[in-house]
């Protein structure tokens, strides 16, 4: 008969339950540090951050070969090989994002300003969503900002330092200062606007009140200004369409002349703008439109359709164009006095004033920025003087406040009688029997 083994010696049940609870704990510590760890602040703020910044770089490039690839691929002359193609796409990434080009020895400063909003906003958002997924302090939010404008102002650099050709090339200063203005500006904006910071709160309520109505001044300018043009477009419209069918762009080329019109659209506002101030602009060295200039002297223009809208002669009704400028003021020291009723006039003058020069730093900037070269010797120093254009709007503006912001309150509030009576008063008889 064979006999049964004996039971090996088992383990006990208190020691089998403590190696399982170890067990359990030294995983459980091991996620938690590896949760930790992909959880923290530090982590977080590094990987969103350049999440962000690397999803601003993909969609801006892949916008530009929307609107290259196109033309690349179907016009005349085609690029030589995959590094002519990259080449291109890159040269119209680095003029997306601001950066000027530099033809031969001649630098393009007059860009297309209006693209460069598309990457602002971009990074205006990326800020914005970044801030809102960190919630772990303010000092991650800026480290996380940091990184983002060190990877957006890495990128320009390096590609306009990589990128050049004996025709076309960028200077890595212009991109190294457009990259860090844009960037700087954009990121902040966003990742204030995402915590939540009310300028309001930090900035002294006046300063707040002055800066506002200068931003709004210069917007009802440019307001007018967009009218004006689209006034001169729509009277040219016949011009701009034979300069459109000259250049022949095709229908692979329409959507960059497209692109272009629009980049530009910004820079022939502010010119608009400064000839309604009455410092007009100048299209060349020795070439001025203003609307005191009776004719304009003959210059040549590239065949661009939206330069139509420069006009050739100024009769005695554009005159009064800075007039406009004038309401501007009066209206706006309407408002001033009635927003501060319960200051002294003297007051309600000096914030006038200092309303008007506030506009005029902003207008001062705007000009600066529409004034350029297009890297023809003939195509030098095309815009408006900035300072000349700073001074007019801010002499025109002060006038119009100073005749109205003095004044008080209830000098422009009237009081209205009711012209249809609901309820008819009651007749001596009638109120005479209700007392009874």
């Amino acid at each position: 008969m064979s006999q049964q083994a004996p039971p090996e010696p088992g383990v006990p049940a208190g020691e089998m339950n403590e190696s399982a609870s170890s067990s359990r704990r030294g995983s459980s510590a091991a996620s938690d540090r590896l949760k930790g760890f992909t959880g923290s602040a530090t982590v977080g703020s590094i990987t969103w951050s350049i999440i962000s910044c690397f999803s601003v770089i993909l969609v801006t490039v892949a916008l530009v070969c929307v609107i290259l690839l196109p033309t690349l691929l179907f016009s005349g002359e085609r690029p030589v090989g995959i590094k002519g193609y990259l080449d291109a796409i890159t040269w119209g990434w680095l003029l997306i994002n601001g950066v000027p080009p530099k033809l031969g020895s001649a630098t393009i400063t007059l860009i297309p300003w209006g693209l460069a909003i598309i990457p602002w906003v971009l990074l205006f958002r990326a800020g914005r969503s970044f801030s809102l997924r960190i919630d772990h302090g303010a000092r991650w939010r800026v480290m996380g900002g940091v990184i983002m404008v060190m990877i957006y102002v890495g990128a320009i650099v390096a590609a306009a330092h990589f990128t050049t050709s004996v025709n076309v090339s960028f200077g890595v200063g212009w991109a190294l200062i457009v990259s860090v203005a844009m960037g700087v500006s954009a990121v902040t904006a966003g990742i204030s606007r995402g915590a939540g910071v009310q300028l309001g709160t930090t900035i002294p309520t006046l300063a707040v009140f002055v800066l506002r109505w200068g931003f709004s001044a210069v917007a009802a300018l440019m307001g007018i200004a967009a009218i004006v043009l689209a006034l001169r477009l729509l009277v040219n419209f016949g011009g701009a369409m034979d300069l459109f069918m000259g250049l022949n762009p095709g229908w692979s080329g329409i959507l960059a002349l497209l692109a272009l019109t629009i980049g530009y659209i910004p820079v022939l506002l502010v010119w608009s703008a400064a000839y309604i101030v009455g410092a007009g602009f100048s299209i060349g060295s020795d070439v001025m439109v203003s609307p005191f200039i009776p004719v304009t002297a003959p210059t040549q223009l590239p065949p661009f359709p939206p330069l139509v809208v420069i006009p050739e002669t100024a009769g005695a009704l554009v005159w009064l164009l800075p007039a406009l400028v004038l309401v501007i003021g009066v209206f706006w020291g309407i408002g001033i006095s009635k927003s501060l009723s319960k200051e002294s006039a003297m007051i309600r003058l000096v914030i006038g004033f200092a309303v008007a020069f506030v506009a005029a730093v902003i207008f001062y900037g705007l000009a600066l920025l529409s004034f350029g070269n297009l890297g023809d010797v003939r195509l030098v120093s095309l815009g408006p003087d900035p300072l000349l254009s700073a001074s007019l709007l801010w002499i025109l503006l002060s006038v119009g406040i100073a005749a109205t912001s003095g004044l008080p309150a209830k000098t422009f509030m009237r009081k209205r009688q009711a012209k249809i009576v609901i309820v008819p008063d009651a007749e001596p008889e009638e109120a005479h029997r209700g007392h009874e």
